[in-house]
């Protein structure tokens, strides 16, 4: 039989209370989660044990992440001969300064602002981006670094003007500084640089108050693969069994984080679906189409743990015919959805809408999360994320921003479209041409499409 959310046997459950309970578990008992950690590892093991628990079939996936350590950063001031400590993070995976560090003048320039998405904007560099000599100074870049990691294209763009480290800036509504990325694939790269990130306000002091900015930066880190774990629980459809519906989110933290509604929420959203649709199969409503609940790993340093699962499982990845994604989840504020597919999914959403209740902004584009991973292929997918969030990667963000509410809409709408694709005889597939443009455009210049 087709599950049918509104009259089904598991309606009394409170699976909001059920997500809530495990995003508290990541975040207080496991707690800074990165990548190649026991933390980390302790928290796919509960996974497997809420699979192992429900009785279900799971899948664990063992890989190589880069794990980065920092040991040396430092960014001063150098001003009448006094010296001020700026606060700041360091890029994980860029190069390190020379010993000793570097002193020289900063320059502060704007980048160009590109809409992709609700959350894919990107802040590309040109040649017409800078105006003055920047040989051998440290170029400071506005731009919403949270959003948009440093990329290949930037660095490729300043080499050949030669500047000696870089500066990033957070957008004026971050609060505290979060850790960033760059590529790990490209440290060794002739074009990579020191890099550090400082906060857009403290940014624009710094440049009002000082005629000619000196700094010294100095960075040493240590980088080291570590393996680290995908987990996916399955539930077989029944006459419609080879394709697949992936519910998706990651259980890595960014350095410095607990991750609380980035994105322990989302798995606690993938466990409470998981639990919900396995009672449903144990009385005998299944899906047609097979259920995968994936707890991806080594999303924060690249997207590490979906791209090596979808290349080592080519059999698996072919069967997936849509991706419903989390990625900052869990807070009692406005949800927003962004799909990659063809147009007919927006009327699709609008009737899930109508069965809700509710209605979510909808917007299409690439969002910087695992999805893109799965353009390769050009399986249609949406994720679906909090609004409001302005303390990302950093140590704010913790059980205080949790709300059990928060999960009320996403199970909701999940449930609803879960069972309404399911429906379907055939999951339209594809994108539209200004998606896949969009997408190719984001997913090379972070190398995350393969």
């Amino acid at each position: 039989d087709h599950v049918k959310l509104r009259s089904d046997p598991t309606m009394s459950k409170d699976y909001s209370e059920i997500a809530y309970k495990h995003t508290r578990f990541f975040v207080e008992e496991c707690g800074e989660r990165i990548a190649g950690t026991t933390p980390m590892n302790k928290a796919a093991e509960h996974a497997v044990e809420v699979f192992r628990s429900l009785g279900m079939k799971y899948i664990q996936h063992h890989f190589q992440v880069p794990v980065c350590r920092t040991e040396k950063s430092v960014v001063e001031l150098i001003s009448n001969k006094q010296i001020t400590p700026l606060p700041h993070t360091n890029v994980c995976f860029c190069t390190d300064t020379p010993e000793g560090g570097l002193t020289a003048e900063a320059v502060l320039i704007h980048s160009d602002v590109k809409k992709m998405g609700v959350i894919g904007e990107i802040y590309p560099i040109s040649d017409k981006c800078i105006k003055t000599d920047i040989k051998g100074k440290i170029v400071v870049i506005e731009r919403s670094v949270l959003m948009d990691y440093p990329d290949i294209d930037t660095y490729k763009v300043l080499e050949k003007y030669k500047p000696a480290a870089v500066i990033f800036t957070t957008d004026e509504s971050q609060q505290g500084i979060p850790y960033v990325y760059s590529n790990f694939e490209y440290r060794e790269a002739q074009y990579m640089l020191p890099s550090f990130i400082m906060n857009k306000n403290d940014v624009n002091k710094l440049f009002s108050q000082n005629d000619k900015v000196i700094l010294h930066v100095e960075l040493k880190t240590q980088v080291q693969k570590k393996e680290s774990t995908n987990t996916i629980g399955v539930i077989e459809g029944t006459d419609k069994q080879d394709e697949v519906i992936l519910i998706s989110g990651h259980l890595d933290s960014a350095v410095s984080s607990k991750g609380a509604v980035d994105d322990a929420g989302a798995i606690g959203t993938v466990m409470a679906l998981a639990e919900k649709y396995k009672a449903l199969s144990d009385k005998g409503v299944r899906t047609h189409r097979t259920l995968y609940f994936a707890c991806w790993s080594g999303h924060e340093p690249g997207l590490h743990g979906s791209k090596y699962f979808l290349q080592q499982n080519q059999d698996i990845y072919k069967r997936i015919k849509y991706n419903i994604n989390y990625d900052i989840i869990g807070m009692a504020t406005p949800y927003s959805i962004t799909y990659a597919g063809v147009k007919d999914f927006e009327a699709i959403f609008e009737k899930i809408f109508e069965k809700c209740g509710s209605t979510l902004d909808i917007f299409s584009g690439p969002v910087p999360c695992d999805t893109l991973n799965l353009t390769s292929n050009k399986i249609p997918s949406l994720t679906m994320s909090n609004g409001g969030f302005v303390w990302g990667h950093t140590p704010a963000d913790d059980m205080k921003n949790i709300d059990k509410r928060g999960f009320d809409q996403p199970i909701d709408f999940s449930s609803e479209l879960i069972n309404y694709l399911d429906s379907l005889e055939k999951i339209p597939q594809g994108y539209t041409d200004d998606i896949e443009k969009q997408l190719d455009i984001y997913a090379t210049r972070y190398g995350w499409d393969f």
